[in-house]
């Protein structure tokens, strides 16, 4: 094992356990945050700074199977509809195609995809 990613690794260990406390507040942060008086960039600037803060503590796991880019993939989603649910009032319309969009876009095998039959 090389001896920098071994002091790295340890440091990491060290230095990460305190924040650990800090991910519910930044969710809390991100989930109550909303549009308001903000420009729409802004609004999304903000959000995304959390979210790296986030990707900081909860970073995606590493492994040579399809796992990490699901996981990725659900993240991606969780945070556009995050997004879309704290626009303004005055984007409900867009929101509201955006969502319908995104739903049927969903794999057939996933489970909150209902079927008609």
């Amino acid at each position: 094992m090389d001896k920098a990613l071994d002091i790295w690794n340890e440091l990491k260990a060290c230095f990460s356990q305190g924040y650990l406390s800090r991910i519910p507040d930044l969710q809390m942060e991100a989930s109550s945050l909303n549009q308001g008086h903000l420009s729409v960039t802004n609004y999304f600037t903000k959000l995304k700074i959390i979210w790296d803060e986030l990707d900081n503590f909860r970073p995606n796991p590493v492994c040579f199977c399809n796992v990490p880019s699901i996981t990725a993939q659900r993240k991606r989603e969780d945070q556009a509809i995050q997004f879309l649910r704290g626009l303004n009032d005055q984007y409900n319309d867009i929101k509201t195609h955006i969502l319908l969009n995104m739903s049927l876009l969903l794999p057939k095998c996933c489970p909150t995809r209902m079927s008609v039959q």
